[in-house]
């Protein structure tokens, strides 16, 4: 079976045009309400709180379609949670992780023959776009907090509870955050190619001002790469079970782990 894989640089191949802007009378235009507090406001909160989560990431380049799941529950405030990795199509093993202490304990990435290793959590990279590094919970809040540019769409239903979606531009230093020296050198090729990489973020905060749902997304052309992250039982405690025995690593690489 082919790797699933999103290199930067052949998909830099396959980018449409950038659509031209059009022209508008300002002078007549109102200020456009600043929707920025109410976004990193439920950002924020979430960070000093839990949530369990259920992320999706979609990625879709060279002709091939994959989406990797996660899942766990995390407690942003005591940086601490579980989670596990999962490829539906198969293929690729099934990989667990713990983050407790400043640590990130992992279980059937490549390498690790079945066994726990372990790696200080800031250590931990990011291989692909808009990934997570060892699929950290805290990276996609470090994300949407540099989102602008910020929208009203309107209200949606969430997991049958009524909330309302902004939308917004990510940070452009979002594309290489805690990237690995190889990610960072296929961005700067991409931006010699393109220019600016065009990033986005929506957001959906219900009625008691809780991020709900986030979704990132980056679109070249025909491929493109989407996370979406699922927030539920805010508040609620975690437990983590540390491993008793994990080897230490210097660094965790493959497509389940970012």
């Amino acid at each position: 079976m082919r790797r699933p894989h999103l290199a930067l640089t052949s998909i830099a191949l396959l980018l449409c045009a950038a659509c031209s802007g059009t022209k508008t009378d300002r002078a007549a235009e109102s200020p456009a309400p600043d929707y920025g507090p109410t976004v990193r406001t439920a950002v924020t909160a979430l960070g000093k709180s839990t949530a369990a989560f259920d992320e999706k990431v979609e990625i879709a380049g060279d002709g091939q379609n994959f989406a990797i799941g996660v899942k766990g529950r995390f407690d942003f405030a005591g940086a601490k949670g579980m989670l596990a990795v999962d490829f539906p199509e198969g293929g690729i093993s099934h990989v667990d992780e713990v983050f407790a202490s400043n640590k990130v304990y992992v279980r059937g990435a490549a390498g690790l023959d079945g066994e726990w290793g372990v790696i200080g959590r800031d250590k931990a990279e990011a291989h692909y776009l808009l990934r997570s590094p060892l699929n950290d919970p805290e990276h996609v809040l470090q994300q949407l907090s540099t989102m602008h540019k910020i929208s009203k769409e309107g209200t949606e239903q969430v997991n049958g509870a009524t909330a309302v979606r902004y939308h917004g531009l990510l940070g452009a230093d979002i594309l290489t955050l805690r990237g690995s020296a190889k990610l960072r050198e296929q961005a700067s090729q991409l931006r010699g190619v393109v220019g600016e990489i065009p990033m986005y973020a929506d957001t959906w905060v219900d009625s008691q001002g809780r991020l709900v749902r986030a979704r990132l997304r980056c679109d070249l052309g025909p491929g493109h790469v989407a996370v979406t992250v699922d927030f539920a039982d805010h508040g609620k405690a975690v437990k983590v079970s540390v491993p008793g025995d994990a080897t230490p690593v210097s660094s965790v690489s493959g497509v389940l782990t970012g």
